[in-house]
Order: C-alpha cells, then sequence, then structure tokens
C-alpha cells in the first residue's frame, strides 16, 4: 500500500509541477512567453520579456508549485521518499509541462519550493543567494547553477549530521541532474562567452530562434 501511495504522490508532484505559471502569467500581460527570447517560461525569460512584476509572480508561483508538491506527498503517503520523489517530479512536470507539450522552464524555482517544503532554513538562504549571485554577475544560469551544487552539498551535511533523513540526498542529486539537463545550452554559452547577460532596463519582447 505504502508503494501505491508513493507513486500517486509522484504523479501529483508531476501534475502540480506542470502547472505552466509563467505561460498563463505571460498571457494577461498578452505575450505568448513561448515565441520569446529562450522560449522558456521560467521566472528569468518572463523577466528578460515583460520586465520584473510578471517575473516575480512567475516565480512565487514556481516555487509555490515544488512546496505544494511536497506538501502533497507528505498528506499522501508521509514518507521521506515520497517527498523527495514528489519534489523531483514537481521539477520535471515544470520543465516539461504536459500541459505545453512538454515544454517549460529550467526548474530552478520550483527545486527550491520543493526544498523549502522539505527543510524551509536551507531552501529559503538558497533563494537569497541565488538573488545575490544573479544581481553580482547578472548571469542567471551562473547563479542556479552554484546554488543547485550548493544545495546538494547542503543536503549531504544535513543528513550526515543528523537533520535530515539520508534520502534527502536523493533529492540533492536529481534536482542538480534535471536542472543541469536544462542548462546545457546555457553551459555551452558560458563556455563559448556567448551567454547573455540579464540587463535590468526593459528591452522589447524578442521572438525566440
Amino acid at each position: 500500500m505504502q508503494v501505491v501511495l508513493v507513486i500517486v504522490a509522484t504523479v501529483v508532484g508531476y501534475i502540480l509541477g506542470s502547472f505552466p505559471s509563467g505561460y498563463l502569467i505571460s498571457k494577461l500581460w498578452g505575450v505568448d512567453i513561448l515565441r520569446h527570447h529562450s522560449g522558456r517560461t521560467g521566472g528569468t525569460n518572463v523577466f528578460r520579456v515583460l520586465g520584473l512584476l510578471p517575473a516575480l509572480l512567475t516565480g512565487a508561483f514556481d516555487v509555490g508549485k515544488g512546496v505544494l508538491a511536497v506538501w502533497a506527498a507528505g498528506q499522501i503517503s508521509g514518507l521521506p521518499v515520497a517527498n523527495v520523489l514528489a519534489g523531483a517530479a514537481a521539477i520535471l512536470g515544470h520543465n516539461y509541462s504536459f500541459a505545453l507539450r512538454f515544454r517549460g522552464g529550467a526548474g530552478v524555482g520550483t527545486s527550491l519550493g520543493a526544498l523549502t517544503a522539505i527543510y524551509w532554513p536551507a531552501g529559503v538562504s538558497l533563494m537569497i543567494l541565488l538573488v545575490l549571485i544573479i544581481a553580482i554577475t547578472r548571469y542567471a544560469s551562473v547563479g542556479s547553477l552554484t546554488v543547485l551544487t550548493v544545495m546538494l552539498f547542503v543536503l549531504l551535511t544535513l543528513s550526515l549530521t543528523g537533520v535530515l533523513a539520508s534520502i534527502y540526498i536523493l533529492y540533492g542529486v536529481l534536482a542538480w541532474i534535471i536542472i543541469v539537463n536544462a542548462h546545457r545550452p546555457n553551459i555551452q554559452r558560458l563556455r563559448q562567452g556567448t551567454e547573455r547577460r540579464l540587463s535590468f532596463t526593459k528591452t522589447s519582447p524578442t521572438p525566440s530562434a
């Protein structure tokens, strides 16, 4: 029975993650975010195209999806492994939403939301770190990849010190794999020196290639 509940929690996590918040918010501003810049639905692309307010709303919803997925897993199963798999499934849902024909974002906000539901001091701290790195470097990808790597080591430390069950290391590993895979084009551009910096002055929407 517990196996069935864990599977149900994982499926629910994917469904919650698939909610196309960035796409719907951009539609409220009269823009199809899938057709501009990177074509992703996350807060970074929404910021590039539409500015701060819709990006903040998108980020809040994306974080909320991760929080809700882990909370729902706790209600359905109560097992740490359900929290782990539901959180990872929410990231997959965000990145490959069935509502958008398996398109989406990069999953950073949703991953930090799930982490916040698992252990809120770590989730909040890493969200602050993410904002600081992006503000300093103006590279969203650098902030994202740095924070995801730090998250893996934070979960390892929390597990080794007995704060969290060791199964939560698996969440860090799965989140890292999913999000690094989503950032492969960014990593390539960083290596080539062509990665786009964030501009804090509003620009006109640019269609995606």
